[in-house]
């Protein structure tokens, strides 16, 4: 079984082979480094050090888009969506919102460079973390209820040719599947590219995953030809489960269930930021970890890293202990 963290804030390598190797002295044997838009331009050589650092000391290392376009989940910005305004996510409404369309010619070749980047730092695994349509009630309450992306030119263009017809200003269920389709279809397009190159690719969708957030057909993703992990991340403190255990319980049968189908690797995330300086806060993560583990499932990682402890925004209230949660639970039901 395999576990570890989600790995971000450090770019000095001196600083993280001292991590690492507490990482390893912990009993972690798997770590996702992100690489955000930043990182690729600024720091590429850095990163390649950093993955090449983690695979010498027998890690499992995963590479994400943290936050490129602002299609993928991150605390990161987007330079590409500052240069590129047009390409922007559409509502209905008329309103460009922070996120790239995946439709758009120019950002799906910035995907294509970013991938290809990626594979070159040599990680083991690309981990596409929560591909997603952008919700127009994320950026404020001046949107109507009805309003929804993507209508720019080119979805309506894609639309009209895969339809033979104009793509409706209302949304409705032949809308969702058309989102549905598009962003498939991109995933199929970036996992080729790593898996030409030998990498394997996991997809993490949030466990309620539905038509607003754009894959409600599981079983299609699971069956694409180049995924290798199906992955989720059952945040009780974001989806408001207050009975954490029936939560993790159901997501990860879920999961582990679809993945022995089609023969991928399952994957569970357990949450370790926003967290309250709480006995119940500790518990949740201690009884998440184990229902995941006893729950068969392959990879059961934290995000992130010491309780997300240096990004103070989301960082948990005492990042240490729930970072200690963690590492005693595994230590506790490790296989």
């Amino acid at each position: 079984m395999e576990f570890g963290a989600s790995y971000f804030g450090v770019r000095d390598v001196r600083h993280v082979r001292d991590d690492l190797d507490r990482f390893d002295d912990e009993g972690l044997n798997a770590i996702v480094h992100t690489f955000s838009e930043r990182d690729e331009t600024f720091y590429e050589d850095t990163m390649a050090e950093i993955v090449a650092e983690s695979s010498d000391r027998g890690f499992r290392t995963y590479v994400n888009p943290w936050a490129v376009g602002k299609v993928f989940g991150g605390e990161a910005f987007s330079e590409f969506l500052a240069k590129h305004p047009d390409a922007r996510q559409q509502t209905v409404t008329g309103e460009r919102q922070h996120g790239a369309c995946l439709n758009d010619p120019a950002f799906r070749s910035r995907l294509r460079e970013w991938t290809e980047s990626a594979v070159d730092l040599g990680p083991d695994v690309l981990f596409w973390d929560e591909p997603h349509w952008i919700i127009p009630e994320w950026f404020g309450d001046s949107h109507p209820e009805d309003d929804w992306v993507c209508r720019c030119e080119h979805c309506q263009k894609r639309y009209e040719e895969e339809h033979g017809e104009l793509m409706p200003v209302c949304e409705n269920e032949t809308v969702q599947q058309f989102r549905e389709d598009c962003l498939i279809e991109f995933l199929a397009e970036m996992m080729a590219i790593g898996a030409a190159a030998g990498v394997d690719n996991a997809v993490c969708l949030v466990p309620h995953s539905d038509a607003d957030h754009g894959i409600t057909d599981w079983d299609r993703l699971a069956n694409m030809d180049d995924i290798d992990m199906l992955s989720t991340d059952p945040y009780w403190g974001i989806s408001g489960d207050e009975d954490v255990e029936e939560f993790v319980a159901d997501t990860t049968d879920h999961v582990v269930s679809l993945a022995d189908e089609y023969g991928l690797e399952s994957q569970i995330w357990i949450q370790g930021f926003g967290l309250d300086d709480e006995p119940e806060a500790y518990d949740n993560v201690r009884t998440a970890t184990r229902v995941a583990i006893e729950g068969a499932a392959d990879s059961v990682l934290m995000w992130g890293w010491d309780g997300c402890r240096v990004i103070s925004e989301i960082a948990s209230e005492n990042p240490d202990a729930v970072w200690q949660a963690y590492l005693d639970t595994i230590e506790e039901h490790r296989p």
